[in-house]
């Protein structure tokens, strides 16, 4: 919760007034969503991985979460996840693969996944995955 509420005192303090957060799940949001709506950008940034094999059904990205979100994005849209699960990152390269039709990933080159080569946000998961010596990787996915 600081981290949000950092974030939100960062964005009045520079006047920007053109973003949302939504601090539940996203897909209560796009249910309910305003037809009129589109989205520029979704960040994902450490999902619960869900680790166990029984538990994989509560992941939030997977092929069903890019359909559902795909009309909602403005053309050029992008979806931007990160993780440090590598049984989740398999899993989310399984359906971008499944969802090819609408999304294009950009920086679909192993050696531009990694997190900490970038200028990200340097996020308590983020950290944490670090001192658990875990890479985290990340996705970059434009809407065709």
């Amino acid at each position: 919760m600081d981290g949000i509420l950092n974030l939100c005192n960062k964005l009045i303090k520079n006047k920007i007034n053109n973003v949302k957060i939504f601090n539940k799940n996203v897909l209560i949001l796009i249910e309910n969503i305003n037809l009129k709506i589109f989205l520029d950008e979704i960040w994902i940034l450490f999902p619960d991985p869900w680790p166990k094999k029984k538990h994989y059904k509560r992941r939030l990205i997977n092929d069903n979460f890019f359909t559902k979100v795909y009309p909602y994005l403005k053309k050029d849209g992008k979806i931007f996840i990160a993780t440090d699960s590598s049984s989740y990152l398999k899993s989310i390269m399984n359906s971008i693969y499944k969802t090819k039709s609408l999304f294009n990933w950009l920086n679909n080159k192993p050696q531009n996944w990694i997190y900490e080569m970038l200028d990200l946000p340097c996020t308590k998961f983020f950290k944490k995955a670090q001192n658990s010596y875990r890479t985290s990787f990340f996705i970059e996915l434009v809407k065709i």
